[in-house]
């Protein structure tokens, strides 16, 4: 049985290290993923976050879909900005 997990990474600068830091979320579902990452970064908001890294772990073969996390970001509060 092909078992698929999703991870995401959002992160954010700060002054130092203790100011800077990093949220891990893992999911079942890219769906699951892009929508949750959107929360957080909501959520992080007033840490000026970013997704530092997403991807796809399929039977302990992972797959870099960072830029597809980022593009959906990047799209979607484009659309809630209204640009």
């Amino acid at each position: 049985m092909t078992k698929e997990i999703y991870y995401g990474t959002i992160a954010w600068d700060g002054y130092d290290e203790y100011t800077e830091g990093e949220y891990t979320i893992h999911r079942y579902s890219l769906n699951d993923l892009l929508d949750d990452l959107l929360y957080y970064m909501d959520k992080f908001k007033n840490r000026s976050p970013y997704i530092e890294s997403a991807s796809k772990d399929v039977d302990n073969i992972e797959v870099d879909i960072t830029a597809i996390a980022q593009e959906f970001i990047k799209q979607t509060t484009e659309e809630i900005n209204g640009k």
